[in-house]
């Protein structure tokens, strides 16, 4: 009987020690984990800030370049308006809707599609009204909003203009470096990439 009791106690020993030695890890885990917190919220803290920038940064080159086609949507084949739709791809890289709505612009502008104007215009309001859809601003914009543009007859007239100016200027280039006629194009622009391999 005596032996046995003292293998009791012994065996008492070993979970008291393997106890104790759980009780040291658990310890060292948490003096460990209570060293490490402080520094992995201010890691987690710098992210999120990083992150709510990025956020912020992002919606505002978005509702700069929303505001500037809005600006420019009666005559969007301004200087600000041609960069502005260039910059659609960049500013709303993660929105398939509006790169795809861009995308049938700028098909419509080519002149052999021979798109109608009206056409175009319903193709830039459709790109206004998912851009404002990406943007939050559904809920205060509708369509008619989109398609209401002052643009008054000064301004047509001074755009017309400078428009005959240019025309005029390009003619008498073309007429001064080899007799050309008004009706004559303008040789397409040396093409800026190289050209793709074979």
């Amino acid at each position: 009987m005596r032996a046995s009791s003292g293998w009791v106690i012994s065996m008492i020993e070993v979970y008291a020690l393997t106890a104790a030695i759980f009780s040291g890890i658990a310890t060292a885990l948490a003096a460990y984990a209570t060293w490490q917190s402080p520094l992995a919220a201010a890691r987690l803290a710098e992210t999120m800030r990083r992150q709510a920038e990025q956020a912020e940064r992002r919606y505002a080159n978005k509702m700069e370049l929303f505001t500037t086609l809005m600006q420019e949507r009666a005559a969007i084949y301004s200087e600000s308006g041609v960069r502005a739709l260039n910059l659609i791809d960049v500013v709303f890289n993660e929105s398939r809707e509006v790169r795809d709505a861009w995308a049938e612009l700028l098909l419509s502008f080519d002149p052999s599609s021979n798109t109608p104007p009206a056409v175009q215009q319903e193709r830039l309001r459709r790109l206004l009204g998912v851009m404002a859809k990406d943007i939050g601003l559904t809920d205060q914009l509708r369509t008619d909003d989109l398609g209401r543009v002052y643009f008054p007859n000064a301004l047509q007239e001074e755009r017309f203009i400078k428009d005959a100016q240019r025309r005029q200027i390009i003619k008498q280039l073309l007429e001064s470096q080899g007799g050309a006629t008004a009706n004559t194009a303008l040789p397409p622009p040396p093409n800026p990439w190289p050209p793709k391999p074979q």
